[in-house]
């Protein structure tokens, strides 16, 4: 059988195409660069992550359950060589021949370093037969594997190595429910984020926290992480990329919403994708800048990315260009020749996908014209050639001389020559970097007076900061002193490691070290955090003020006005008895209106703490994001934070009133359960949990005058949900309706009207649209029409509905708003309706009647319909023709598509978000998408089955969870809720919840037009 891979002598240069398992890379490499193909089936298959040595193999981890997949032992590590030098590797082996969800690992010095959750493990081989016969276990609880419902999914990712010695871990958001490291120290972390640990396994650590599921880190030769983070499906966290330091929280899920200037700032947003392997390229061979940069790869959008950054205070503003286009990019890693290895997934799906499937590739890139690094072996040097490899200009280079140094032992001429590559001023940054981390790690704590010494060179100062404090268990000669000096050094770098430094000292928590670092951040605020370096310095001393959990100094720090945000930001993140009874009486003290504000806005964040985790519950892919906790609980504290709130509220003036209201609502506290006094009836409707019938006709009432803006409009609509149920129809549709006809309506208010008239719920309620639609006002009639014809046309409703619909048109309506909705919805099919509205003696009606007539005239499709063909047919049509993107909006619209997707973030987010179709989707994969839903399911759609505590089943996909609910929406597109604590058991199906067909009465045409309107679908999210 002819292999579909290219031959080993199939090298891409600029311009070309390469073509692998029957899907094109479209985009070439760029200038300068070629690639070809290094392995594939059937010798390396489903790889999951790459590691390079330093000389030139490459160790591959290949699952073969993918990210959702149960069954044991169906994963390996295997290393492929190239012994002959033709760029093909042609020699493979099993190094781990069984393991179960290999992930990502980093091959450093001998040992391979791997993910396999939930365990770190070193390997090694020490009989060098190829195979690891060492292995240690170095975490335990990092996250879940295979026993999990959801497979190795949102798991613990990956693993690299720093030049500081620790390991970085990316943790996704199944976070760390009980690690445990080697020396036994136990950490949990719900959610995601960056953990470390040392090689030894000792001294677990969280670095940076709340992200969503990270695949892998990049690390520069400066100690800079970076990642390319995963989207929440539709729900605002997008493929966000990360700058990592330490005590960072980015905010998932509790703060990105309503939070967000409370989490650190990711570099950029990216819209839709899914981020996997990252490398931080610092290698010669490279042309340009390119062997500079930060690389990551993305799953969704089939693209490994270069990024060129520029510094900007404390973190960096980063670009973003597509270096190549993969099928499903997967990994990337670079050894000690300036040989890139790409990885990819192609033709894979998140399971097993049969015994002839073949799948995935690694690819090799090189650049020919370019002078490659050329690995020295650190075993076969001495001493004096291994300390001046440290400043190699090869990252892989000076890492494997640094790991040869430290296995060598702490000799005292080693130590003095590596510390004099830490102090020579003429040598490269990356050089003295390393040296100064290999002399930390020689030396220990005997290193502190040496890293004092170079503390004192500008240049070097930020490192030397950090690897003094890098350790908590190797402190004890550490200038404590030296930190709160360097909160003022000019460099903003300085400052940052100067506070991280800071809350890593056990002596930080007295007063004396407190109240410097409190009057720093403070002072660091007044540059302005809308400047992204400056805003990550403030987060990063307000962090390490919480870590520090001085509260002394922060309830002083109040009665200064330049410093009182920062301590009462530390403040509510420290909380405790103490700090509430502080708050309580600085509120009873203070006559300043702004302050009691403050006071009550920080007391109202305590009155609350997070519900402990019970470390086996997920979040599920659409948690609940309203923060400022997941599961918000009262605490021993609340009693008297209520009592406080209620004593101090009626000293505010009523503007002040408003907002603390609003920020009593963010904070999810029951408006109704406070004694207020007098507030505006306005405010109270909004937070009350049910409306009574006056309430609602206020909100109403409110919602349609002109003066007041759009987002309180909205709010207002939002919350008429809440009304009586059988007013809550007819008081929608009459704000409504008047919406639709506001010229300076906003999208937002748009699609509120769009979201009416496709809900689902609609179909359940055709009696009272009938009745609404005979006997309301034209506007209104328009609107409850529109739901009607919604309702016989859509794919998902019920038969029974559909009769009730057709049996009111058959009786020839004579609402002008009956033609009007069939005019606006680009209706066919309605002619005697028109013929009796036509000769109809309301002139009125007769417009109406004639304007349906013309819009139907002109909505004339063509071509075969798509049920009556082949799928290869239809999809090499909707390919070769590109349709018409509004005529497909329409259709959208018309098939019920909208009833399950939304295509804005401004939308109420139902099932899968749709808004980055075309950016996070070929055309190809839209088509075949809908041609046969249940071919490829992206993750965090799957069809979730509950099986209930009665006795019977619920299923759908879940659209939210909040306060112990689940939302539901099945495959017809109705919504349901159910209670968490009701389900005995939850597990997932491999099929789609789309139904078959839904695009089976559409022509050629409509299809093609359908498929362009979603490939036009660039907007930011899901």
């Amino acid at each position: 059988m002819k292999s579909k891979f290219p031959t080993t002598s199939s090298f891409l240069s600029i311009g070309a195409a390469t073509v692998g398992m029957g899907i094109s890379c479209v985009d070439a490499v760029p200038e300068g660069f070629e690639i070809h193909e290094f392995a594939g089936p059937p010798n390396v298959e489903y790889p999951t992550g790459v590691s390079a040595a330093a000389n030139g193999d490459l160790y591959i981890s290949s699952d073969k359950n993918g990210s959702l997949g149960h069954r044991e032992s169906f994963g390996k590590v295997l290393v492929a060589k190239d012994t002959d030098g033709d760029g093909k590797a042609d020699a493979f082996k099993d190094f781990v021949p069984s393991v179960n969800s290999p992930r990502g690992g980093h091959f450093v010095h001998g040992t391979l370093y791997l993910i396999h959750p939930p365990y770190l493990t070193s390997y090694r081989d020490t009989d060098g037969d190829g195979v690891a016969d060492q292995e240690k276990q170095l975490v335990k609880g990092f996250g879940w594997g295979i026993e999990h419902p959801r497979g190795a999914d949102h798991t613990t990712n990956g693993v690299r190595m720093g030049i500081d010695g620790w390991l970085y871990v990316a943790v996704g958001d199944f976070g760390m429910p009980d690690a445990v490291g080697a020396d036994g120290k136990h950490v949990t972390l719900q959610g995601g984020g960056v953990a470390r640990i040392r090689p030894d396994g000792s001294e677990l650590e969280i670095y940076a926290s709340m992200t969503r599921n990270l695949y892998d880190l990049a690390i520069s030769p400066y100690l800079d992480l970076f990642s390319r983070d995963n989207t929440n499906d539709g729900k605002g966290w997008n493929t966000r990329f990360h700058h990592f330091t330490e005590l960072a929280n980015f905010g998932y899920p509790r703060l990105y919403k309503n939070f967000a200037d409370e989490a650190a700032r990711s570099l950029d947003d990216y819209g839709g994708g899914s981020g996997t392997g990252g490398l931080y390229l610092h290698e010669p061979g490279f042309p340009g800048t390119f062997g500079d940069r930060v690389y990551t790869c993305d799953w969704t959008t089939g693209n490994v990315y270069d990024h060129p950054m520029t510094p900007d205070g404390a973190t960096f503003v980063a670009k973003q260009e597509v270096f190549q286009t993969l099928p499903r990019a997967l990994d990337i890693d670079v050894d000690g020749f300036s040989h890139l290895y790409l990885a990819d997934w192609r033709n894979g799906g998140f399971d097993f996908a049969g015994p002839d499937a073949k799948i995935g590739m690694i690819q090799q890139v090189t650049a020919p014209g370019e002078t490659p690094a050329s690995y020295q072996d650190v075993t076969k040097v001495d001493d004096g050639e291994l300390v001046k490899l440290l400043a190699s200009r090869s990252g892989v280079q000076r890492m494997e001389a640094q790991r040869e140094i430290l296995q060598r032992g702490s000799k005292k001429s080693i130590a003095s020559a590596v510390y004099t590559i830490c102090k020579n001023q003429d040598l490269p940054l990356y050089g003295r970097v390393a040296a100064v981390f290999t002399y930390k790690q020689l030396l220990g704590a005997e290193s502190a007076a040496g890293l004092v010494d170079l503390s004192h060179d500008a240049t070097i100062r930020e490192f030397a900061l950090r690897a003094l404090a890098d350790r908590k268990s190797e402190l004890e000669n550490a200038p404590i002193e030296l930190f709160a000096a360097a909160l003022d050094d000019a460099a903003p770098r300085v400052r940052l490691q100067a506070a991280i430094g800071l809350a890593r000292f056990p002596q930080a928590r007295s007063k004396e070290f407190a109240t410097p670092l409190l009057t720093a951040t403070a002072r660091w605020a007044t540059d302005g955090v809308e400047d992204d370096g400056v805003q990550r310095l403030v987060h990063t001393g307000i962090k390490a003020l919480v870590q520090i959990g001085n509260v002394d100094a922060c309830l002083a720090a109040i009665d200064i006005n330049s410093q009182r945000e920062i301590a009462l930001r530390a403040l509510q993140e420290i909380g405790g008895e103490t700090a509430v009874d502080g708050l309580i009486l600085k509120l009873k003290n203070t006559t300043d209106n702004q302050v009691r504000l403050e006071l009550i806005n920080c007391l109202a964040r305590l009155y609350h703490q997070e519900k402990p985790w019970d470390l086996e519950s997920w979040w599920s892919t659409r948690p609940d994001d309203r923060g400022p906790y997941y599961e918000p609980v009262e605490w021993s504290a609340t009693a008297k934070i209520k009592t406080a709130i209620e004593q101090n509220f009626g000293a505010l003036p009523i503007s002040l009133q408003n907002e603390a209201m609003q920020n009593l609502s963010k904070n999810r506290i029951k408006i109704s359960d406070l004694n207020l006094g007098e507030v505006d009836p306005l405010v109270i409707a909004l937070a009350a949990p049910r409306l009574d019938e006056s309430q609602l006709g206020m909100l109403k009432d409110a919602a349609l005058n002109p003066k007041l803006d759009w987002a309180k409009k909205l709010e207002l609509y939002r919350a008429m949900e809440r009304g009586p149920d059988h007013l809550v129809l007819p008081t929608k549709l009459i704000v409504l309706a008047h919406w639709s006809e506001q010229k300076d309506a906003p999208q937002s208010a748009r699609d509120a009207v769009s979201d009416f008239i496709n809900d689902t719920q609609r179909f359940g309620e055709v009696d009272v649209l009938k009745e609404l639609a005979a006997g309301s006002q034209d506007r209104e009639s328009t609107l409850a029409w529109k739901a009607l014809l919604t309702v016989l046309k859509s794919p998902l409703s019920k038969q029974d509905a559909k009769q009730k619909v057709q049996k009111a048109i058959d009786s020839n309506p004579k609402e002008i708003g009956f033609f009007h909705a069939i005019a606006e919805l680009g209706l066919v099919g309605f002619g005697p309706q028109i013929e009796a509205g036509l000769k109809s003696d309301n002139h009125q009606l007769i417009e109406a009647a004639r304007a349906a007539q013309v819009s139907g005239n002109a909505k004339v499709a063509s071509g075969g319909k798509v049920g009556d063909l082949p799928a290869g047919e239809v999809e090499k049509f909707a390919l070769e023709h590109h349709g018409d993107a509004a005529e497909g909006k329409r259709l959208f619209t018309a098939q019920g598509c909208i009833a399950c997707h939304a295509t804005s973030m401004e939308e109420a987010q139902k099932g899968p978000y749709l808004g980055a179709a075309g950016s996070k989707f070929t055309r190809d994969y839209l088509i075949e998408s809908i041609l046969d839903p249940g071919k490829v399911v992206a993750q965090g759609f799957r069809t979730v089955v509950f099986n209930m505590k009665d006795g019977s089943t619920q299923m759908g996909f879940i659209t939210g969870e909040a306060d112990g609910v689940i939302s539901l929406r099945d495959l017809t597109g109705q919504s349901s809720q159910i209670k968490r604590s009701d389900v005995r058991e939850q597990s997932e199906l491999t099929t789609s919840m789309m139904p078959q067909g839904l695009a089976n009465q559409l022509t050629l045409d409509e299809f093609a037009n359908l498929i362009e309107y979603l490939s036009s679908l660039t907007q930011k999210g899901g």
